[in-house]
C-alpha cells in the first residue's frame, strides 16, 4: 500500500491556513508552513491507512489538528520566556520575525484552529474517542504537563529523564499513532500496542535529540548517561518498536523506516 508523504502533508495544511489578514495570520501561516519533516501527521495518516485500508476525511483532520498543535507548541518554546531560541527549521523564529505579541498570537491562534478543525469531521464513537485522546496528550495530562516537569527538574536519573521525555516529547507521538488507529477502527488491545510503539519511540526520539544537540543548557539524558549509553538505550528501544510493529496484523513497515531514520540522525 502507498504510503503518505509530506506533500500530501503540506497540500492539508496549506489549504487549513485561514484567510484573515492580520499580522497573527501571517505569523501562523509563516510557522506552520515553515518547513519541517511533518513526521508526526505522517505517523497518523499512514497508521490510519494501513489499519482502515484508505485514508478517511477524520484522519486527514486529525493530521492538520496534530501539526498545528505541534507547531503551537514550537513557537511557544521558543520565546525567551521558554527556550529563547533564535532559529527554527533554518529560518528565524515566529517571534524574531513578527515580534513576542504576534508569536504568542500566533501560538494561540493555531491551537484554536486545532480544535476548530477537528469539528469538521465525521462525530463516529472512534473518531470521537481520537479527538479527546489528541487533545489530552497535548493538554495538562501530556505535552504541557511535560513541559512543566523539563522546567522543575532538578538532578535526573533514567526514570525522571524517560517520563519528562514521554510527556514532553512522546505524547504528541502517542497522539499520532494512537489517534490514526483509533480513528480507522483498531481494536482496544491493538490500541495499547500501537500506544506502546509510540511510547518507546517518543522516548528515542527525545535520546536522539538529546544527542544532537549535546551543548544545550537544559536537561538531558546525557546527564544521567554517556553518549555511548545513549546511543545503546536508543538502539534497544528502536528494536522493540520495530518488533512491536511486526506484533500486529498489519503492514507497519512505514513506522519501522522512521524509527530508523530516527536512530539513524547524525550525532
Amino acid at each position: 500500500m502507498k504510503t503518505v508523504d509530506t506533500a500530501f502533508v503540506n497540500e492539508l495544511l496549506k489549504q487549513s491556513v485561514p484567510s484573515a489578514s492580520n499580522k497573527a495570520t501571517m505569523a501562523l501561516e509563516y510557522s506552520l508552513m515553515g518547513g519541517g519533516k511533518r513526521i508526526r501527521p505522517l505517523l497518523l495518516l499512514n497508521t490510519a491507512k494501513a489499519v482502515g485500508k484508505r485514508l478517511s476525511k477524520n484522519a486527514q483532520k486529525l493530521a492538520v489538528a496534530l501539526e498545528c498543535i505541534h507547531t503551537y507548541s514550537l513557537i511557544h518554546d521558543d520565546l525567551p520566556c521558554m527556550d529563547n531560541d533564535d532559529i527554527r527549521r533554518g529560518k528565524r523564529t515566529c517571534h524574531m520575525q513578527y515580534g513576542e505579541a504576534f508569536a504568542l498570537l500566533a501560538g494561540d491562534a493555531l491551537l484554536n484552529l486545532a480544535v476548530e478543525t477537528v469539528f469538521q469531521g465525521s462525530f463516529s464513537k472512534n473518531y470521537i474517542s481520537a479527538c479527546q485522546f489528541l487533545f489530552k496528550m497535548s493538554g495538562v495530562y501530556g505535552m504541557i504537563h511535560g513541559q512543566c516537569l523539563d522546567l522543575l527538574a532538578s538532578g535526573r536519573d533514567l526514570q525522571e529523564a524517560n517520563q519528562i521525555a514521554l510527556h514532553k516529547t512522546g505524547d504528541l507521538f502517542r497522539a499520532s499513532i494512537v489517534c490514526g488507529a483509533m480513528c480507522a477502527g483498531a481494536n482496544s488491545q491493538e490500541i495499547a500496542i500501537f500506544d506502546e510503539i509510540a511510547t518507546k519511540f517518543g522516548i528515542c526520539y527525545q535520546v536522539i535529540d538529546d544527542l544532537l544537540d549535546a551543548e544545550k543548557c537544559e536537561q538531558s539524558f546525557l546527564d544521567i548517561m554517556s553518549e555511548k549509553e545513549c546511543r545503546a538505550y536508543a538502539e534497544d528501544l528502536t528494536n522493540q518498536v520495530k518488533a512491536l510493529c511486526d506484533s500486529l496484523p498489519y503492514d507497519l513497515q512505514f513506522i519501522k523506516e522512521i524509527a530508523d531514520r530516527n536512530f539513524s540522525r547524525k550525532f
